[in-house]
């Protein structure tokens, strides 16, 4: 994510927002609005199909900043920017200023994003190390020694793969919140995979299912995609929960 060229998203669009007058805008309903549009020849139409583009990038970068920053930026300021510069030139900043303005802003929302996947890094790794201190009290549960913690659902009797050989599994996964993030039943298609390719959590698990198993994996955070994370859907330092079926080796 670049904040960066989000803000200047932002600049750049000034150039086909409506300069309407806010006041008169804010006074019209959205029928009287529609009344007042008119449209007679073909580049006014693409000129109002603009602008409604850029009005819906706009209001996603304006929700986004907001989300990120908890500063909820003013449309009508926004605008008033967009009049000064296109109908009179009297911006209150010159072009410098205004960089300087959203290059230091850019920072300060940096800071703020770190700050919060710190705490939120944080939170998960004492929830999680909670979390699998309690599951591996219960009767069923199985730990080795690298903290992975484990439940036979089902005992196969076939072979027991190695880290160089390849499988076929289906499989859920979940954060111990039970939000589910990934599922091959979900996609009815099972996952061909390599043993040594996978997070150390499931390369330890998969060698310890012997052939037709299905195994619930209880996965520590350095087991399982650590301080990284992986994409939106698992955070920095999730413990995770695997329900695993080896269906098959492949060589």
């Amino acid at each position: 994510y670049n904040i960066m060229r989000k803000l200047k998203f932002l600049l750049v669009t000034l150039l086909i927002i409506s300069a309407v007058p806010v006041q008169a805008r804010r006074k019209a309903s959205k029928k009287q609005q529609k009344e007042q549009v008119q449209l007679p020849a073909k580049v006014d139409s693409i000129s109002y199909a603009f602008g409604i583009d850029a009005g819906n990038g706009i209001k996603a970068a304006f929700k986004d900043i907001k989300e990120r920053s908890d500063l909820e930026l003013k449309p009508e300021i926004f605008v008033q920017a967009f009049n000064n510069v296109l109908l009179n030139d009297s911006a209150v900043f010159t072009k410098e200023e205004a960089a300087d303005i959203l290059n230091k802003f850019g920072a300060e929302m940096q800071r703020i994003a770190r700050e919060k996947q710190k705490i939120a890094a944080e939170k998960n790794l004492a929830e999680g190390k909670a979390f699998l201190a309690a599951k591996a009290s219960e009767v069923g549960v199985q730990k080795t020694e690298s903290g992975l913690l484990y439940v036979v659902e089902r005992q196969g009797t076939g072979e027991k793969p190695t880290l160089n050989d390849r499988v076929k599994v289906h499989y859920t996964g979940k954060l111990i919140n039970g939000k589910k993030f990934d599922s091959s039943y979900d996609r009815q298609q099972p996952l061909e995979l390599s043993v040594g390719g996978v997070i150390a959590g499931w390369q330890e698990g998969l060698q310890l299912m012997p052939v037709g198993s299905k195994y619930i994996f209880y996965i520590p955070s350095e087991l399982g995609y650590g301080e990284r994370g992986a994409g939106k859907d698992i955070p920095a330092n999730s413990a995770l929960i695997f329900e695993v079926e080896l269906l098959e080796i492949i060589r």
